[in-house]
């Protein structure tokens, strides 16, 4: 036996590294099992003994076993890119054996399946194989291919082959074999880091869902309001007489027109317009049923291809409405609630963020940083004891020489003697060149001359252009050789100065020497002619990086780089997602379309799924967004168009596009926000080291003679005093900042601002300069009139002169102020009105002399300032101000356009042209909007920095761009031939489904629009690739492209496309998302600067705020018995669900509509749109008879549902009336009507007929109503709605930009000929004002504005209405449209759409934040509740019903049902509210309390430290007398309030924080009493168990109550019971106490307040400490027993 024993115990004795092993393998064995053990029996018979299963669990635990598993599945996608899928099903070797391979793969993945679940059980045990979600996706890929080998085998055997183009029993096997691509979704689980970003994405799912319900509900409300209005409208289109060919011009989509109404008429000759057109995109675009309906306004929505659908139902209908559904739909769906998107992810991942930062990441990113400095410090410090050493030799070196014998015997010395002497000597020069080299190296001058030699490689590199001579060729080479070697000698010198370990230290240094190598590589490998010359090219391109070197001398902006190269470790993970997000879509694309995007009728499109490579391009295409619509329109005709199978193909384009654009690519935003925030504080820290080190060198230079200490202490004060007085600035400019009333998610406000009671005779703050935006309120302050300057101006006027005083009273009238602005808006319209093509027409001519009126009163109102301020020269004088210059500039240039009236010269159009700045006049006035101009300049100058670096890698780019393409996109229009010389002549042009199927054609030899032939045409074509519009284009054009001055070749170079990906990746996804992240961080930040020093931080104030300003509402409560039944019915639930219930039968009434329908159809919708209006008129008719009108008509929904109802009568009635009146011609012929015409009749018919269909519109507005049923979605909109109105100023400024852009559109390219066919056609040209705007907001919203900006350049054709002189018949447009275009879509996307952004992260951030922390949006339940206790809206309840009131709100804001009522008498008295005379508490002081206790704003007083306290007896001590902390904190508090909100009536705050010296009764001390009695009561109860003595109940009781008698004999009988603190009986309370932990009651709510059974009083109970024990929270109890025994 103790033989037996000996082995057993020694494996016992483990070393420490053996044991860290086997946790290791252990744990490995528990993730292996999903983190869970093994269960004992698997598939009902297999036990944990079993042999079998033994084996099968060590295979699967083994861990090559799970890396063979990943190589399989990673060969098996490598198989599947590999397999070509080709037309009609047809098949080569290659695809053949990649077939049978499948079924090697199918084996494998099956005997791993199998094994698993052997090892882990199918399914009925907590740890089973198919409770894994990655299991599941196995399990199903596997069984779907084992079915189809099934299916295949069976067929075989019964002999039934598949019908050409299927696989298979019958049905397309293939659709199943696509579930094999999902395979590598496997590899996630493969890679750790993956997971988080996985899992990051999945947590931000649930706030998500609230968004797809809103976005889902917004689609269907347009879609219905479509089906309305444009049903059955989109299928007449121009035909060729008496044949059914389609009338086009060259270059234009059939549109629909109008035979007789307000749409397109067919203008070819030979043509008509009829029915019998499928509708756009072979019918897959229209309204006519909801299903397409909903596509359509889904697509407009991505806004892509969007001006299509409004320019298609504008052909059908004419140009009057539908603009008004489109630019909603855009503004509402893409603005609005595709950032909401942007919004949560952000959230999601800060959270994230937080998590891994408490993990000690971002402390080891501080830790490496630290290690670096001090690795450099230490290389310093030996350099630096090198130079000393080299000084002391020195001076050796010098005594060996004057000592004379030693060299004197040198020539005795032997020859070993002699090297080592020559070495010696030779390291000692060594040493001193060194120094000296490194001293020069580290100057100012060698550092200034490195930057000049990279701004010249710049410059020679920049210098290339198509089509150069010789000689600059040559020179360029001569630069790059002269160039090369300087660099060189930099590098060596560096090298030699500083030594190999610390030059490579430095990340610059390592990429220059990458760069130096790789230019001097180029040069042999050239001169040895192994390398083409292109190569090098691209290569020398890389040089150009050294501009980054000029950032290290930049501080911000070496700060902006480091934490752009810190993001791209963060997105490198992210990166690696998308890529296999990509491969998985582009496998089961090829598997879906792969070699079906063939048709008869047009030519191959280029964006297919016929090969790996091509399917990858494709799929990241739809990821950017950039016309995924056209490849998804592809896709449904590939599939048999848009009919049942071919429609359902829209979903994977949908799914993709979700998850890719709205998801993905909003990930890449979210990190670089954070990591925006991160290198920020990276930043603070290392500019207060480097502070601290100046400091230190400062002192160590003035004190040699101090001892270490003093040193020591006089840093610390040095350093006290810098963080006192000197703040980092991180790169971000730091601002004051107001956020009086913009973020208050509050939902109704019954009383309005003005109600707030303010103290109007203090001062109004200052505006402070900043890029948040304000509300309206905060900006209505008073104007100081401006003093008059000592100085006397225009040398008469002087300070006492009466006429300049006269001046000075005019113009600082406010009367005289609106009067110019009043002119200013009217010069404005008459500038919208002017007709841009004919500048002598009637309307011109009217407006030219409006224009001199204007022009007068502005001169006069300049004048007048002049006199009263003088002109330039003294302070204070008129043209000191900026804006005034502006002001006299507007005006100067309207007196010289008036004084030369001939247009034919150009500076006159200039002039004209500059009138359009008059609305910037209004700026200086409108003191709101010039406060958010001031704050677009803020936000432009913290913006500098990151637009420098991306100009900087466009400019990159774009050397590489012309390297590789300049003169490489030119084509001839016959794509026979190739060059420029063979491009003459005439062609023959086929044309499929053409009136004439070959036309003779003039061959030309065109460039591309867009090209890279010098820099500044690459750097322009590189910036519309970042907007995402037309890239696909100019990548298949740079596929093709071949050589220099020779035509395309069909996919030529396939590898060139990922020139353009990286480049899309690196500045579209990564460099714009960090410029729309700097503006939102910019903006946060400015939001919390003022309250820098404030002690409350966002979430308190926007509390505290509620707090102050809400108003309990009024809840109607009838009297009256049968008004009251009413009442009862129309306030209950059911009610609300039967709405509910009415309004979805609703919808599906609408949606039932489609075009063509038969009677049947529309008898039954008409007689259920009766019904329903009966319906919802009954419940109006309900509610107004139980709240009466005043009540009913005070609820803004009621208001919406009254309207809602009225037109939904109006539309009966009218529908009734015209269709009883059918048989006379309707409602509009009441008094009979001649021969209607047939063309009148169509239309009507064509047309939008506003007054029915006005009405019909109601209808789809009761589904508005839903939004009122869903808590979630109705915060969403209430706080978009508090949103927008921090903004009025910044639609201002939008609506100003908008106008001043419009303007001078219409002066520029107002003349240009609307031709169809191109991009300025009858539905986008500048020719009127609204049609102006119009295009302009396309831009905006980037649909193929670089189109329209290359079709407004020079040389277009002239209107023939214009006024061109003979020969100038192509002059119209301008080159200026560059500069136009650019700067709108610059400042309109990226500025002022991202401030829109930020204010929707700023106002939504409560969406994705902890909702165990209390926030504004929880305060609305306690209104809700407070109105039923108190119905008339008192703002008064009895204190008692404040306990019931609070139980009722759940945690966070109230105490929840199971809170012991223990619990909620602490609460109650650490909130302390003033208790009026007549036993009541105010609303406001009871909210305030509320919000006080929960978030802990100044509760470091007595009361508040009343939790923790270990004895009921120091309740008493602390009670009743007056702390002096509690008195200072709440002394504090008032002046925080009065502070932050200025306009605080005093009465209210006494009411909310008592002032000192109000010695009055409040809740704090009654409930304190009631704890005291309950404690002395207890402690009784613990004597007599004690003693054995039994006292009467009564008479206790009665003793506690004798301090109180005189309130005990006023107060009313539940006052009694309270003081008492008998409320409830014991046995009941027993009871209770038993129930709440037999159901574990205190354990589901630990986490909170407590934890009890409603009324329970525990403690009195045996469960007491067991309760006890399991809430955390509620310590003053468990200690109040042990000094009670020690009593």
């Amino acid at each position: 036996m103790a033989d037996n024993s000996g082995p057993p115990l020694s494996s016992f004795i483990m070393d420490e590294e053996t044991l860290k092993r086997k946790q290791k393998e252990k744990l490995k064995k528990l993730m292996a099992t999903g983190g869970n053990p093994r269960p004992a029996r698997s598939l009902l018979v297999l036990t944990l003994r079993n042999p079998f299963r033994k084996a099968c669990i060590s295979v699967v635990e083994w861990k090559p076993f799970e890396i063979i598993i990943l190589l399989a599945i990673f060969a098996n996608c490598v198989a599947l890119a590999v397999y070509l899928p080709m037309p009609e099903e047809d098949s080569n070797n290659t695809n053949s054996n990649l077939e049978s391979l499948e079924y090697i793969f199918l084996i494998i993945f099956s005997i791993e399946c199998f094994l698993k679940i052997v090892a882990y059980g199918f399914l009925f045990h907590a740890d089973a194989y198919l409770r894994n979600c990655w299991n599941i996706l196995d399990f199903v890929c596997v069984s779907v291919g084992l079915f189809t080998v099934v299916v295949d085998a069976i067929n075989h055997i019964s002999g039934v082959e598949a019908p050409v183009g299927e696989k298979g029993g019958g049905f397309d096997m293939k659709a199943l074999r696509a579930f094999r691509v999902l395979r590598p979704l496997r590899l996630v689980s493969g890679v750790p880091s993956l997971q988080v970003v996985m899992n990051s994405i999945l947590k931000s799912m649930l706030p998500l869902f609230h968004i797809t319900l809103l976005v889902l509900f917004m689609v269907t409300i347009y879609s219905i309001m479509g089906l309305e209005l444009f049903k059955c409208k989109m299928h007449k289109t121009c035909f060729y007489s008496g044949t059914d060919i389609i009338a086009t011009v060259e270059n234009e989509k059939p549109a629909p027109c109008a035979q007789a109404g307000n749409g397109r008429r067919c203008t070819i000759n030979g043509t008509e317009c009829r029915a019998g057109w499928p509708g756009p995109n072979n019918g897959i675009t229209h309204f006519d049923n909801l299903g397409f309906s909903m596509l359509t306004v889904y697509q407009c929505i991505t806004t892509q291809g969007w001006t299509d659908v409004l320019y298609w139902v504008n052909d059908a209908i004419g140009m009057e409405w539908p603009w008004i559904f489109f630019t909603t739909l855009i503004l509402v769906g893409s603005y609005f609630v595709l950032n909401l998107v942007l919004g949560v992810l952000s959230g999601e991942f800060t959270k994230e963020r937080e998590k891994a930062k408490s993990r000690g990441e971002f402390q080891k990113l501080r830790e490496t940083q630290q290690l670096d400095e001090d690795l450099k410090g230490y290389m310093e410090w030996i350099t630096q004891a090198e130079v000393m050493d080299n000084d002391q030799e020195g001076q050796g070196l010098l005594t060996t020489e004057n000592g004379g014998s030693e060299a004197g015997s040198a020539g005795k010395m032997d020859t070993m003697q002699l090297i080592i002497y020559y070495y010696k000597l030779a390291r000692k020069w060594n040493r001193w060149l060194r120094r000296k080299c490194r001293a020069y190296v580290k100057s100012r001058l060698f550092n200034w001359w490195v930057i000049m030699l990279v701004f010249f490689n710049t410059l020679a590199i920049a210098s290339e252009h198509h089509k150069q001579s010789e000689r600059l060729t040559n020179w360029q080479d001569n630069a790059n050789k002269l160039l090369l070697s300087m660099f060189s000698l930099e590098m060596f010198m560096k090298m030699y100065a500083l030594g190999l370990p610390s030059y490579f230290m430095s990340l610059f240094n390592r990429f220059d020497c990458f760069v130096v190598s790789t230019g001097i590589m180029e040069l042999i490998l050239v001169h040895m002619d192994i390398m083409s010359v292109m190569g090098i090219s691209v290569l020398r391109c890389i040089r150009l990086l050294r501009l980054l070197k000029v950032s290290r001398y930049w501080t911000s902006l070496s700060n902006l780089v480091a934490s752009l190269l810190n993001s791209v470790r963060s997105i490198a993970c992210l990166l690696l997602l998308l890529f296999l997000f990509i491969v998985i879509f582009s496998l089961l694309g090829m598997q879906v379309f792969g070699g079906k995007f063939n048709f008869p009728d047009h030519a191959k499109p280029r964006s297919t799924f016929d090969s790996f490579p091509q399917a990858l391009i494709t799929v990241f295409q739809i990821l950017t967004g950039e016309d995924w619509n056209a490849v998804m329109y592809d896709g449904i005709m590939a599939h048999g168009g848009p009919t049942m199978p071919g429609i359902l193909v829209s979903i994977y384009f949908i799914i993709l596009f979700v998850c890719g654009n709205f998801i993905l690519l909003n990930v890449f935003l979210a990190i670089a926000v954070d990591n925006l925030a991160e290198a920020e504080s990276l930043t603070l820290a290392q500019k207060e080291k480097a502070e601290e080190k100046i400091r230190k060198k400062a002192l160590r230079a003035n004190m040699p003679n101090k001892t270490s200490e003093e040193k020591a202490n006089l840093a610390k004060k040095l350093a006290e005093q810098r963080a006192k007085g000197v703040e980092g600035i991180p790169t971000t400019a730091r601002l004051k900042i107001d956020e009086f009333e913009s973020n208050v998610n509050e939902i109704k406000d019954p009383f309005p601002p003005a109600d707030f009671p303010g103290d109007d005779e203090e001062e109004d703050p200052e505006i402070p300069e900043s890029p948040r935006p304000r509300p309206m309120a905060d900006l209505q302050l008073k104007e100081e009139a401006v003093p008059m300057p000592e100085a006397s101006s225009f040398f008469i006027f002087g300070p006492q002169n009466k006429f300049r005083k006269l001046c000075h009273r005019i113009i600082n009238a406010t009367t005289f102020t609106n009067i110019i602005l009043l002119f200013i808006l009217l010069s404005s319209i008459s500038l919208a009105a002017e007709d841009p093509i004919d500048p002598l027409s009637f309307r011109n001519q009217v407006l030219a002399y409006a224009d001199y009126v204007f022009t007068s009163v502005f001169t006069a109102e300049i004048v007048l300032k002049m006199t009263t301020y003088g002109a330039i020269l003294h302070k204070g004088s008129f043209c000191r101000n900026s804006f005034n210059i502006l002001d006299l500039l507007v005006v100067g240039v309207s007196l010289l356009s008036m004084g030369m009236e001939s247009s034919a010269i150009s500076v006159v159009k200039i002039l004209r042209v500059l009138r359009v700045l008059r609305p910037l006049r209004a700026i200086n006035r409108a003191k709101g909007l010039k406060h958010v101009v001031q704050c677009v300049f803020v936000a432009v100058k913290t913006i500098g920095n990151i637009v420098l670096v991306t100009m900087l890698l466009d400019f990159m780019f774009a050397c590489i761009g012309v390297q590789l393409f300049k003169g490489k996109f030119y084509a001839c229009t016959d794509p026979d031939q190739m060059t420029e010389e063979r491009c003459k002549g005439w062609y023959i042009k086929y044309q499929e489904g053409a009136l004439h199927e070959m036309e003779v054609r003039e061959r030309q030899w065109i460039n591309s629009e867009l090209n890279f032939d010098n820099i500044f045409n690459g750097m322009l074509a590189l910036f519309t690739i970042s907007t995402f519009e037309g890239w696909p284009k100019l990548l298949y054009k740079a596929i093709d492209s071949n050589v220099e001055d020779k035509g395309p070749v069909y996919n030529n170079r396939v590898a060139i496309s990922i020139f353009f990906i990286i480049y899309l990746i690196l500045i579209a996804f990564f460099m714009m998302n960090i410029f729309v992240g700097f503006v939102i961080v910019t903006f946060q930040e400015q939001g919390e600067q003022e309250y820098k020093n404030c002690e409350l931080d966002k979430n308190q104030r926007q509390c505290v705020q509620y707090a102050l300003k809400a108003r309990p509402l009024r809840c109607y409560i009838p009297k009256n018995p049968y008004q009251y039944q009413v009442w009862y019915i129309v306030t209950s639930c059911y009610f609300e669900y039967l709405m509910f219930l009415l309004i979805m039968l609703n919808t599906m009434c609408l949606g039932m509509q489609h075009c063509n329908q038969s009677d049947h159809v529309s008898d039954l919708s008409d007689m259920l749109n009766v019904i329903f209006t009966v319906l919802f008129t009954v419940e109006m008719i309900l509610k107004l008879m139980a709240f009466k009108a005043k009540g009913y008509f005070g609820d803004p929904w009621n208001v919406f549902d009254f309207v809602i109802v009225i037109g939904s009568v109006v539309d009966v009635m009218l529908s009734q009336i015209d269709a009883a009146l059918n048989s006379s011609g309707g409602l509009y012929c009441l008094h009979g009507c001649d021969a209607v015409d047939p063309m009148q009749a169509i239309a009507s018919e064509e047309n939008m007929s506003v007054s029915i269909t006005f009405f019909r519109l109601f209808r789809v507005m009761r589904l508005v109503k839903l939004l009122n049923r869903s808590e979630g979605i109705r915060n969403l909109l209430w706080t978009f709605i508090k949103s927008l109105q921090a903004l009025p100023y910044v639609a201002l400024l939008i609506l100003m930009l908008f106008f001043i852009y419009a303007v001078v559109g219409m002066q520029i390219f107002g003349k240009i000929a609307l031709v169809d066919g191109t991009y300025i056609n009858r539905n986008n040209n500048f020719q009127t004002f609204p049609q102006a705007v119009l295009l302009l907001f396309r831009c905006a919203t980037g649909e193929a504005w670089h189109e329209v900006m290359l079709a407004s350049m020079y040389g277009k054709r002239c209107d023939p209405k214009s006024d061109y002189l003979p020969g100038e018949e192509y002059t119209c447009g301008s080159n200026f449209a560059v500069i136009y275009f650019l700067s709108f879509y610059m400042l309109c996307a990226f500025l002022i759409i991202n401030l829109f952004v930020a204010v929707i992260m700023d106002n939504f951030d409560y969406l994705t934040r902890d909702w165990s922390i209390l926030g504004p949006q929880h305060l609305d339940e306690f209104k809700k509740i407070w109105a039923e206790y108190d119905p008339e809206a008192t703002g008064r309840i009895k204190h008692l019903d404040v306990v019931t009131l609070l139980r009722r709100i759940p945690p966070p804001l109230g105490f929840g049902k199971f809170c012991p009522h223990r619990i909620a008498c602490k609460r109650l008295v650490s909130m302390n509210m003033p208790l009026n005379s007549d036993g009541t508490v105010t609303f406001n002081a009871t909210l305030f309390a509320l919000v006080r206790t929960a978030l802990k704003i100044k509760t470091e007083g007595c009361y508040f430290n009343m939790l923790l306290l270990r004895t009921h007896a120091l309740y008493l001590r602390c009670m009743f007398s007056r702390s002096g902390n509690f008195e200072q904190a709440n002394e504090e508090l008032r002046g925080i309030i009065k502070k932050i909100w200025k306009r605080t009536s005093m009465k209210l705050l006494d009411q909310v924080i008592p002032p000192i010296g109000d010695d009055e009764v409040t809740v704090g001390k009654f409930y304190a009493t009631f704890l005291i009695q309950d404690y002395f009561r207890k402690m009784k109860k613990r004597q007599e168990e004690y003693y054995g003595f039994r006292s009467n109940k009564k008479s206790a009781t009665n003793e506690i109550q004798a301090g109180l008698r005189n309130i005990d004999e006023e107060a009313a009988p539940e006052l009694h019971r309270a003081i008492s603190g008998d409320l409830m009986n014991e046995d009941e309370l027993d009871r209770a106490a038993e129930e709440a932990a037999a159901e574990e009651i205190f354990r589901r709510q630990a986490s909170l307040f407590g934890t009890a059974d409603p009324f329970s009083m525990e403690g009195e109970t045996a469960f007491g400490n067991q309760a006890t024990n399991q809430r955390p929270l509620q310590m003053a109890e468990g200690g109040a027993n042990n000094p009670a025994r020690s009593v």
